[in-house]
């Protein structure tokens, strides 16, 4: 079996925390029985959002007893006196047997590049301790880069970096080979597939931002990528092992309440049951981009198929990028409808319809029309035309869908339910689908009520 490192977890109180989210050292250790982990790097919220000196010598004494478990501590300069000297500092990383360190120069108020913050990283370069840097903490790429640049030796973490930064990432990647990043908010189309490809197997980590996020997901993006086993070994776990200078990691323990879906999961093998995927986006033939700044490799119907084929997923909903997210309603349509003709029969299309650039008049006559082709049964607008889905201008799109028994997934223009409870009472046979309750602790919340009131309302989890 594959063994896991997990690059990054996160534990400690936290500021606007949900009561249902997890935090706590004993949620993590859960996590990482579920989810076959053996290993984990951990970093204390507290280090960063109260005294980061304190904070670290609290997280060490946290973990001593947990041998799987190991430290990043958060570091600054100590030109105010409320931090230990570099010299210190490694003194103490030592005698508490840190190997990783991290900074938060924006939550912590300090200058990356201050003549004072440079006997900091002069030393923790001279040590190769690796420096975990959250995007978060960044203002810039170009910030990145110089940081590169000016400490060429010193190994640095990217963590929380997202899918529409891959152009301004991929170049840094590409030259600067002290720059090591995680997938905890990385999740990219064919992601590891492309940067493996382009030579850079030796700077990814498997970071899961557990227990906020779920080991598990991350654990997919490895488990079903296609490359080779020795680049699946280095992304999860050989290269942070290197990195820390570690010969090896402890093997985790059997997973309980084991079954044949997670068993396959961890294989990287198609789904042992029904999958049906409510939510699915495609761009026209050959494309690699929907524009903006978003990069979709492989993101055609060919190339969406073979992941699918590979999840184990025969069946499910297709919408254009270029209708919703562009605007392009017209051509959303005619994409969709091109992509339906190369997908197998089980996969559907919902069509999009904008009451901004169109009249009533040319939507009566559009709406019906596109229906006539049975494979769209579902109706997706969007909310970059910042109509309420609950206006007239969507009735006549509404009224059509009520009287076929339709379904809609929808993306909320409001950031509370009330469009979608308003609908649902209004057209009852329509079935709403809302679409990224799993977005938020608050919005499932939401969603929980609103599926408790209205039968024919639906939450999508992504």
């Amino acid at each position: 079996m594959r063994l896991y490192f997990d690059a990054l977890t996160e534990i400690g109180p936290f500021a606007h925390k949900h009561p249902a989210e997890r935090w706590s050292l004993g949620h993590l250790q859960e996590e990482m029985v579920h989810c076959a982990i053996a290993s984990a790097m951990v970093f204390s919220a507290q280090s960063r959002l109260y005294d980061p000196a304190l904070g670290n010598l609290r997280l060490s004494h946290e973990l001593a007893n947990h041998p799987r478990l190991h430290a990043i501590w958060n570091v600054m300069p100590d030109v105010t006196d409320e931090f230990p000297s570099p010299d210190r500092l490694i003194q103490q990383m030592r005698e508490y047997e840190v190997r990783a360190a991290s900074i938060s120069p924006q939550t912590n108020g300090w200058d990356l590049f201050d003549p004072a913050s440079r006997p900091l990283f002069d030393r923790l370069q001279e040590e190769r301790i690796p420096l975990y840097l959250s995007r978060k903490e960044l203002p810039d790429f170009p910030t990145l880069r110089q940081l590169l640049e000016q400490w060429p030796d010193l190994p640095v973490i990217l963590t929380g970096a997202i899918w529409s930064e891959q152009r301004f990432l991929l170049p840094i990647l590409q030259r600067s080979r002290n720059l090591y990043i995680t997938f905890d908010h990385y999740q990219v189309h064919y992601g590891l597939e492309d940067l493996v490809e382009k030579g850079l197997e030796d700077q990814l980590l498997f970071g899961s931002n557990a227990p906020k996020m779920s080991m598990g997901a991350h654990r997919c993006f490895v488990d079903y990528a296609e490359i080779s086993e020795s680049a699946k070994e280095k992304i999860a776990w050989r290269n942070l092992a290197k990195l820390l200078r570690f010969d090896t990691i402890p093997c985790p323990g059997e997973v309980p309440n084991d079954d044949a879906i997670m068993q396959a999961a961890r294989l990287g093998i198609p789904l042992p049951c029904p999958v049906v995927d409510m939510h699915m986006h495609i761009l026209d033939e050959g494309l690699n981009g929907g524009g903006g700044s978003y990069r979709m490799k492989n993101g055609d119907p060919k190339g969406v198929l073979h992941l699918l084929n590979r999840l184990g997923c025969h069946s499910g909903g297709f919408m254009s990028w270029n209708g919703t997210v562009c605007a392009d309603s017209r051509q959303g349509n005619a994409c969709t409808r091109a992509a339906l003709d190369q997908l197998p029969e089980t996969f559907w299309g919902l069509g999009s319809f904008d009451p901004t650039h169109y009249t009533p008049e040319q939507l009566a006559s559009e709406i019906p029309k596109l229906y006539e082709d049975p494979r769209f049964i579902g109706m997706k607008p969007y909310h970059v035309h910042r109509v309420p889905y609950d206006s007239p201008l969507y009735a006549p799109w509404w009224e059509f869908g009520n009287k076929r028994g339709m379904y809609a997934l929808i993306h909320r223009v409001k950031p509370d339910f009330s469009e979608v409870l308003a609908l649902a009472e209004r057209y009852p046979r329509v079935h709403w689908v809302v679409a990224h309750c799993g977005g938020s602790y608050a919005v499932a919340d939401m969603a929980i009520e609103a599926t408790r009131q209205f039968p024919n309302i639906y939450a999508e989890i992504t």
